[in-house]
């Protein structure tokens, strides 16, 4: 099963170096090219962290149909983003998983049936199949609130049930 990446989650792991532990985690992970644009623009901008992200991802087009849907989402869908109605399509398409933490992005999979994972979801996933123990987490977390100035909302959650 494919692992298709946003903007957003790219960015929290790259600006703390730990694109790495993310693909452990989702071995086959890709992003959509207008993801991919997004970050070209960060790096034009002087986000260094964008190169450990382009030697660690690859590049996933949209086939013929997915492109019509995507047409379709984006004069109808205004507050989702190009990158993240790429993503939909694409794992609505080919079975796949969404990485993102945007909140509209969420609730559309939620009402269409497009699996996701969000912070929470990936960090419990690290620490579930044992890439990560529970402090390395907990470093893992603050580091990405603090790069990028983000709260990380329930976060205790990532520890219960285990």
């Amino acid at each position: 099963m494919i692992s298709v990446a946003d903007t957003d989650i790219l960015s929290m792991f790259g600006k703390v170096g730990s694109i790495s532990t993310l693909k452990r985690l989702f071995r086959e992970l890709k992003v959509p090219s207008a993801v991919y644009e997004e970050l070209l623009r960060a790096k034009e901008v002087g986000f260094s962290f964008v190169d450990d992200v382009f030697t660690d991802i690859e590049v996933i087009n949209l086939t013929e149909d997915e492109h019509k849907e995507y047409i379709s989402l984006i004069n109808n869908e205004k507050y989702l983003h190009k990158g993240e109605i790429q993503g939909i399509v694409i794992c609505k398409h080919r079975s796949g998983i969404l990485l993102t933490n945007d909140k509209k992005a969420k609730n559309f999979c939620t009402k269409n049936g497009i699996l996701y994972f969000d912070i929470k979801g990936i960090l419990r996933g690290l620490l579930l199949r044992g890439i990560l123990n529970e402090e390395e987490i907990q470093k893992l977390a603050a580091r990405i609130e603090e790069t990028d100035n983000t709260t990380i909302k329930g976060f205790e959650e990532i520890f219960k049930l285990r």
